[in-house]
C-alpha cells in the first residue's frame, strides 16, 4: 500500500484506475471483480462511473492475506499454487510487490505471469473497443488464453437453444484436435458449468454465471481428448442467463493445478460483456436496418396510387421485414366482411373461413385495442376461439395482426403469420404499427384516387362510347363492347344485351361475374315482347330500377335459377328513331344495389347502343351484298379450277370426286351425289357421294324405281325443292324416315341427251338454298357434263389402244402388261399359247380379205371357249394367247382343249397347236412362264399339229430350240389387209 493511500481516511473513494494500481491489477480486472460481486463499489453519476472506498480495498487485501496464511499453516508448506490464493479465486489481486504493503501480505504473482494475465485482459478490453466480427474476436481471445498458459485446447461454446455450438477454438499446434461439433447443453463438464452458473441479476442487466468445475474424469468428448488431461469449464454470462461456456484443457499429471481457475472465471466474466456488447451492436444495427426498411417501405407504398399494387407491396414487405411465412391484408367491406385482397401462403378455405367478423378473434381484439397484437400457439389462445378450427386446419403457429385505421374508421387489417413459435418483441410491434399507419394513409389515398378515377372514367366512357361503337359492324360485337364498357362505370354481377328479333328478345351478349350468373344460356334468357320485366320494358319503352327484382310482380324467374334470390336489376330500352331495337339489363346480387344515377347512365349507354345497332344493321346489309359478290367471284374461280382439272384429267371418277369436293366447300350442304345413266340398262348408277347420307345415295336403283333424279333425267330440267317432305317426286331413302330439308337436282347432259344428275341437299327445316346457289350448282353441272364427255372419249381412245383393230381382242402390248402384273402379284395363273396350223394356205387360196374374216371368227370363238375371268389376246399374226387368273394345270388344259375344238369346229381346215404352262409351277417369272408355254406350243406343232402340249413336254425338248417372240400385229394396210398372217 502506498503512502498516499495510508494518509487518506477509510471512507475516501478511489477511481477504477487508482483502485487497480492499489491492488496491482488491470482496471478491467477490477471491473470484472465488481461485476461478480466480489468487490464493493458505488455509482457517482448517470454515466455509471464507479468509485471504490479505501476501507473496502484494504479489507479486500487483508482477506487475501489471511486466506493465504491459512492455507500455508494447514499444509505446513507453501501452497502448491503460489500464484494465487485458493480459498477465494477473486481475492488475490496480484501485481508487483508493494514496498508499502504490511508484513505478512500474501505472495503475489510473478512478473511474467502477471504480465501474461494482464495482456489477456488488455486484449479483451481492446477487442471490446475495436470489435468488428465477434467470432474472429473470440478466436483471438481463445488463442491468447491458450498461448499464455500453454494449454492443449481452449474453446468457447455458445448456447443456442438446447445445443452448445463451438464458435472459437485454439489448439496446441503440436497436437491438433478434431473439429468440435455441436453438443447437447447437458453434455459433460460443459453442462455442469451451465448448471452451476448462478443467476442473480446485477445493476448492469447481465446475469453472472461464473462457475468453475475441475475434474480429470470429465471430457468434452471421449473420442476427441485422450490421455491424462484436465478440463476447466466456466459459464460465460449473458443477458438472460449463461451465454455459453469457456473450456480450458491442459495436459500432464498436475494438469488440474496448471489451470488458473481464478483467471478462467475472470476471463469468462470479461468475455460476457464483450459478447453482450456485440449482441447489442447487432440489435442496434438490426433496428437501424428495420427503421431504414420501414422508411423505404413507407416511401414505396406511399408513392403509389394503384390499390392492388399498394396492397401487394404491403404484404411482400411485411413478410420480409418480420420474416413471416405467410401474410395477408384484409379490407373491411360495407357488409362487414373482411376480404383478403392480397394474400401469400394462405389457402382459399382459410380466407373464406375468416371473412365473417368473429367476436372472439385476435383481429377483433386488435381492432378494439387499436394497436397490433400477437398470439403464439394461436390455436389454443382463447382470443381466437371462434376461428380455432380454421387455424388448426391451416397449420400456422403464431399470428400478429395490425389494424389499418383512417381516424376512427377501420379500413382493414395487416396480418403476418409464422409457422413456428415467434414471440414478437416490442420493437417489432412498434415497427408493424408504424407500417400499418403508413399503409392506412396510402390505402385511403388510393381509394380516394380510385373514386375520382371512376368518375373520370365515366365521363370519358360516355364521351368515347359513340366513337367506339361506330367502328363496330356486328350486333354481337356491339353487345360485347357495351357489356365490357359498362364494367368501368357501373359495378354489376351480370350484364345482358338483348336484340329484338320479330316478337322475341334474343340475347346477343352475356357476361357473368359470379356463380349465380355464369351458367346462364341464351335459350334460358330468350323472352317474348311483353313477357317478364324485360319484355315489359321493351313493350312500354320505360327504363326501370328494381331494388328487389324477386318482389316485382312483372318479373319471371329464369328456369333453373333460385326463385327468391336477392337481386337488383337495371333495365333500359335501346331506342332509335322511335323504334325499340333491344334492351340492356344489369343484375347484381343483393338488395338496393343500384342508384338512380346508375339508371341515368345506363339510359345514355342504351341510346348509344341503339345508334350502333342501327348502323350495324346497315353495315350488315352491305356486308351481305359484298359477300354475295365475293361468293360469285369465288365460284367463278372454282369453275376455272374445275375446267383446268377437266383439261388435265381423263379419269371420270377422279374428276367427279374433285368436283363434288370443290362444290361441297363452296356451297354449304349436308349431302352431294352424282349419278349417271347406264347405257346398257338405262338405269341410274351412283358414281360418287359425300355427306351424312352418302351411303344411302350410293345404294343402286331398283328396276322401275322412280324419284326426283329419274324425273330430271326424263325431263332434262334442273329442279330446286325448298321442302322435300311435301314434294311427291322425292323418293326418300328406304331404310330411314323422311327428313326435313331442301334439294337441288340438275341434269348432266351428254351429246345424245341426259347422261345423269347432280344432287345437292341441305338437311333441316328452313335450311334452304338461295337463288344464286341454285345458279352456281347448274354451272357446276355443266362442268360435270363436260368432264363425263371427255372421260367417255378418253376411255374409247384408251380401249382402242389396248385392243386389236381386226379381232377386237386385247393386243400384244396389253398381253405383256397383264402378264407382268399377274407375275408381280404372285397369285397362280395359267398361260395358253395358240398357233394356227396352215393359215397361210387360206391367204394364198382365198385371199387376205377371207383370211381377215376367218381371224375375226376365230377370235370370237376363242372368247366363248374361255371363262368369264379369262383374258384372250391376239399375240401375233396367227398366234393367240390366254391368261387364266387363279387357274392350275388341270383347269388350263381344259380351257386349251375347248379352244382347240372351237377352232376345228369352224370347218375351215385350219387347226390350232396349243401349249399350256402355269405360274409359278412352270416358271417363277413372267418370262419363264411365257418360254414354257411357247416351248409346249412348239412341241404340239412338231408332234403333228392340232393338239395340246404341256410345259413338261416342252421342257424335254428345251435344248433343241430357242424361243423367238412372234412378230406383233402391224397396223392395217391400205386395203384393210393384215400382212402379219402366216
Amino acid at each position: 500500500m502506498t503512502a498516499a493511500t495510508t494518509l487518506r481516511p477509510p471512507d475516501a473513494t478511489l477511481s477504477v484506475t487508482k483502485a487497480a494500481r492499489m491492488l496491482g491489477v488491470h482496471p478491467n480486472t477490477v471491473r470484472a471483480w465488481s461485476d461478480a460481486g466480489r468487490l464493493r463499489y458505488y455509482r457517482i453519476n448517470q454515466r455509471g462511473d464507479r468509485r471504490y472506498r479505501l476501507g473496502d480495498l484494504q479489507r479486500f487485501l487483508a482477506a487475501a492475506e489471511h486466506a493465504d496464511t491459512a492455507v500455508s499453516a494447514t499444509t505446513g508448506a507453501p501452497s502448491r499454487r503460489p500464484q494465487r490464493a485458493t480459498t477465494d479465486p477473486l481475492t488475490a489481486p496480484g501485481g508487483p510487490p508493494d514496498p508499502g504493503r504490511p508484513a505478512g501480505s500474501p505472495e503475489l504473482l510473478s512478473d511474467a505471469r502477471r504480465r501474461s494475465d494482464l495482456a489477456i485482459l488488455d486484449l479483451i478490453a481492446r477487442v471490446g473497443l475495436e470489435s468488428r466480427d465477434l467470432e474472429d474476436d473470440l478466436g483471438r481471445i481463445a488463442e491468447a488464453i491458450r498461448s499464455a498458459g500453454e494449454h492443449a485446447l481452449v474453446a468457447i461454446w455458445e448456447l443456442r437453444g438446447e445445443r452448445l455450438t463451438p464458435v472459437a477454438t485454439a489448439a496446441d499446434p503440436g497436437r491438433p484436435f478434431p473439429r468440435l461439433l455441436d453438443l447437447p447443453k447437458s453434455y459433460g463438464v460443459l453442462g455442469r458449468a451451465l448448471d452451476a452458473a448462478p443467476r442473480r441479476p446485477h445493476d448492469n442487466g447481465v446475469t453472472s454465471a461464473i462457475a468453475v468445475v475441475a475434474d480429470a474424469r470429465d471430457r468434452v468428448t471421449l473420442t476427441m481428448l485422450r490421455g491424462e488431461q484436465a478440463e476447466v469449464a466456466v459459464a460465460i454470462p449473458g443477458r438472460d442467463g449463461p451465454w455459453g461456456v469457456l473450456l480450458i484443457v491442459a495436459d500432464g499429471p498436475p494438469a488440474v493445478d496448471s489451470i488458473d481457475h481464478d483467471l478462467a472465471a475472470v476471463l469468462a466474466d470479461s468475455i460476457g460483456p464483450l459478447v453482450g456488447m456485440a449482441r447489442r451492436e447487432e440489435e442496434v444495427a438490426h433496428l437501424i436496418h428495420r427503421a431504414d426498411a420501414l422508411r423505404r417501405v413507407a416511401g414505396d407504398i406511399g408513392s403509389r396510387l394503384d390499390l392492388d399494387r399498394i396492397l401487394s407491396g404491403l404484404v411482400d414487405h411485411a413478410m420480409v421485414l418480420f420474416e413471416g411465412d405467410r401474410a395477408a391484408v384484409f379490407l373491411r367491406r360495407p357488409d362487414g366482411q373482411d376480404v383478403a385482397e392480397v394474400s401469400r401462403g394462405l389457402s382459399t378455405g382459410y380466407l373464406n373461413a375468416v371473412r365473417q367478423h368473429q367476436r372472439r378473434s385476435l383481429t377483433a381484439a386488435a381492432v378494439a385495442a387499436r394497436r397490433p397484437l400477437f398470439a403464439v400457439d394461436y390455436r389454443n389462445d382463447p382470443r381466437g376461439a371462434d376461428v380455432r378450427a380454421a387455424v388448426v386446419q391451416e397449420g400456422y403457429d403464431t399470428m400478429c395482426t395490425a389494424p389499418l385505421m383512417d381516424g376512427t374508421e377501420l379500413l382493414g387489417t395487416l396480418n403476418v403469420y409464422h409457422d413456428r413459435p415467434h414471440a414478437w418483441t416490442n420493437d417489432e410491434l412498434d415497427s408493424i404499427a408504424a407500417l400499418a399507419t403508413q399503409a392506412s394513409v396510402a390505402i385511403r389515398t388510393a381509394q380516394n384516387f380510385q373514386q375520382m378515377a371512376t368518375w373520370t372514367a365515366q365521363l370519358q366512357s360516355i364521351q368515347q362510347l359513340g366513337t367506339r361503337l361506330s367502328r363496330l359492324s356486328s350486333v354481337r360485337e356491339i353487345g360485347h363492347a357495351i357489356a365490357t364498357e359498362l364494367r368501368q362505370v357501373i359495378d354489376y354481377h351480370n350484364v345482358r344485351v338483348y336484340r329484338l328479333d320479330g316478337s322475341d328478345l334474343v340475347p346477343v351478349a352475356m357476361l357473368g361475374q359470379v356463380g349465380e350468373y355464369v351458367d346462364e344460356t341464351a335459350d334460358q334468357l330468350r323472352v317474348a315482347v311483353g313477357e317478364g320485366i324485360t319484355g315489359w320494358v321493351v313493350e312500354h319503352r320505360i327504363a326501370q330500377n328494381l331494388p328487389d327484382a324477386a318482389a316485382d310482380p312483372r318479373a319471371n324467374t329464369i328456369p333453373g335459377t333460385e326463385a327468391d334470390l336477392d337481386e337488383s336489376l337495371l333495365l333500359a330500352p335501346m331506342l332509335f328513331e322511335e323504334q325499340v331495337l333491344g334492351v340492356l339489363v344489369l343484375a347484381k346480387l343483393g338488395l338496393h344495389q343500384f342508384s338512380d344515377d346508375d339508371l341515368r347512365l345506363l339510359v345514355i349507354y342504351a341510346s348509344f347502343a341503339a345508334q350502333a345497332m342501327a348502323n350495324a344493321d346497315t353495315t350488315q346489309r352491305l356486308h351481305e351484298q359484298s359477300a354475295a359478290l365475293e361468293r360469285q367471284v369465288r365460284s367463278q374461280r372454282e369453275l376455272l379450277l374445275i375446267t383446268e382439272s377437266i383439261l388435265t384429267t381423263y379419269d371420270a371418277r377422279e374428276v367427279l370426286d374433285s368436283i363434288t369436293e370443290r362444290l361441297g366447300g363452296l356451297i354449304a350442304c349436308d349431302n352431294i351425289a352424282i349419278e349417271v345413266v347406264d347405257p346398257a340398262t338405262g338405269m341410274l348408277t351412283p358414281l360418287t357421294a359425300r355427306g351424312v347420307h352418302a351411303a344411302h345415295y350410293l345404294e343402286p336403283w331398283e328396276p322401275g324405281e322412280k324419284g326426283i333424279a329419274t324425273w330430271v333425267v326424263d325431263h332434262g330440267e334442273p329442279v330446286y325443292i325448298e321442302d322435300e317432305r311435301i314434294d311427291p317426286r322425292v323418293n326418300h331413302f328406304r331404310e330411314t324416315d323422311s327428313v326435313d330439308g331442301s334439294l337441288i337436282v340438275v341434269p348432266l347432259r351428254g351429246r345424245a341427251g341426259t347422261k345423269g344428275v347432280l344432287t345437292i341437299e341441305r338437311v333441316g327445316a328452313g335450311n334452304t338454298f338461295s337463288a344464286e346457289e341454285f345458279d352456281l350448282v347448274k354451272l357446276f353441272a355443266a362442268q360435270v357434263s363436260i368432264a363425263l364427255q371427255n372421260a367417255e372419249v378418253f376411255q374409247a381412245v384408251e380401249i382402242r389402244a389396248q385392243t386389236d383393230d381386226l379381232t377386237g381382242l386385247f393386243n400384244h402390248r396389253t398381253f405383256v402388261d397383264h402378264l407382268e402384273r399377274l407375275a408381280r402379284e404372285g397369285s397362280p395363273f395359267g398361260l395358253i399359247m395358240l398357233d394356227l396350223d396352215d393359215f397361210r394356205d387360206v391367204n394364198n387360196s382365198m385371199g387376205h380379205q377371207a383370211g381377215n374374216v376367218l381371224l375375226q371368227r376365230i377370235g370370237a370363238e376363242l372368247v366363248r371357249a374361255g371363262r368369264d375371268t379369262d383374258l384372250v389376246f391376239r399375240y401375233g399374226g396367227d398366234e393367240f394367247a390366254f391368261l387364266l387368273p387363279h387357274s392350275d394345270t388341270t383347269g388350263s388344259l381344259h380351257v386349251a382343249e375347248r379352244a382347240r375344238n372351237a377352232v376345228k369346229a369352224l370347218g375351215s381346215k385350219v387347226t390350232a397347236s396349243i401349249g399350256v404352262a402355269t405360274f409359278p409351277t412352270d416358271g417363277s417369272t413372267a418370262v419363264e412362264a411365257l418360254l414354257a408355254a411357247d416351248r409346249a406350243c412348239f412341241v404340239a406343232k412338231r408332234s403333228g399339229r392340232d393338239r395340246v402340249a404341256t410345259a413338261a413336254e416342252g421342257l424335254a425338248l428345251a435344248a433343241e430350240f430357242s424361243l423367238q417372240a412372234p412378230t406383233p400385229v402391224d397396223p392395217a394396210g391400205p386395203e384393210g389387209s393384215d400382212p402379219a398372217q402366216g
